[in-house]
């Protein structure tokens, strides 16, 4: 007689092997074995003193003193002194004018940069030198080039006849922020400039050669190819030059000019600076910051769905 054969037992297909999901855990734990120095940076560096800082704007903090809960009383003060309105106008302006003039600047750079000329290497160099200079040396270096009676700005112009007495660029209410924005301008045009460069290489030639074909003029193929082109790193480099204008300018304005003449330069980094270092007051300097929380967020959300909005639709 024969033996009844055996089933056959066919594989089942409706999830993933075991091998394959210890291999996909094994992977998720060697991530995060490689992230978590990072994590842990992030975490002890970054959220946790901006926690810190948020909670400590609603509490009395002073140096020396725990303090307590107070609620928006900070804010409320802070409201009403007439140097926070001085200081909110003018990180404003230093803000909105700076990345303006940059990105104008700097793209106007880069297109140059970007064509084929003698030395070419030589005067991308030179127009990088500004952007590898540390923020200090160059704050000092202007402060001496300003000097009302001993600045090489001042001599210059005297020498060539254009004025007859020495202009007080850093003690003049009205030319001390005019000449802190040079200054920043200075140093953070080639950030721009690097970066369009870098999109400018990425685009491809035969765009501009089917542009010339169909009879496109030069600002025609800029505004129909070039611009759309770098249109997410324009909004990249925005965004980080704004957040670094606002907090990074404290550098700049404290070494120049420290606030002054009569806080007509002062702005939101030095009063929080003026509140907590030299009052002492540590809550009312948190609550400086805080102010502009909301303002950060919103920016960085806008572009950034933005820029997913423009991916998405490509």
């Amino acid at each position: 007689m024969m033996e009844p054969s055996s089933p056959v037992m066919k594989p089942s297909y409706s999830g993933s092997s075991p091998k394959r999901g210890t291999l996909q855990a094994s992977e998720i734990r060697t991530c995060f074995l490689f992230l978590s120095p990072v994590l842990f940076i992030l975490v002890a560096l970054v959220f946790y003193p901006f926690l810190y800082g948020v909670s400590l704007s609603f509490t009395s903090r002073m140096v020396g003193s725990a303090g307590e809960f107070v609620g928006y009383r900070n804010f409320l003060t802070i409201w009403r002194d007439p140097v926070f309105a001085v200081a909110a106008r003018n990180s404003a302006v230093l803000t909105l004018a700076t990345v303006g003039v940059k990105l104008v600047l700097g793209l106007i750079s880069a297109l140059l940069l970007h064509q084929e000329f003698p030395l070419r290497s030589l005067a991308r160099g030179l127009v990088f030198l500004p952007w590898t200079i540390p923020t200090l040396i160059a704050a000092l270096s202007w402060k001496w080039v300003y000097d009302e009676m001993s600045g090489i700005l001042n001599y210059l112009l005297y020498r060539v006849g254009l004025t007859q007495e020495f202009i007080p660029w850093l003690s003049d209410g009205k030319l001390a922020l005019l000449s802190i924005m040079v200054v920043m301008i200075w140093q953070g045009m080639p950030f721009y400039t690097m970066m369009f460069l870098a999109g400018l290489s990425a685009i491809p030639s035969e765009l501009y050669e089917a542009g010339m074909v169909d009879g496109a003029t030069s600002w025609q193929r800029f505004w129909h190819i070039t611009l759309p082109s770098l249109r997410d790193i324009i909004a990249i480099v925005v965004m980080l030059s704004s957040i670094w204008t606002f907090n990074g300018g404290f550098n700049m304005v404290y070494i120049l000019t420290r606030g002054g003449p009569a806080n007509r330069t002062q702005i939101i980094p030095t009063l929080a600076y003026e509140y907590g270092i030299v009052r002492g007051n540590l809550a009312l300097s948190s609550a400086v910051l805080v102010y502009f929380l909301p303002v950060f967020l919103a920016v960085i959300v806008l572009l950034t769905r933005k820029m997913f909005a423009e991916e998405s639709s490509k």
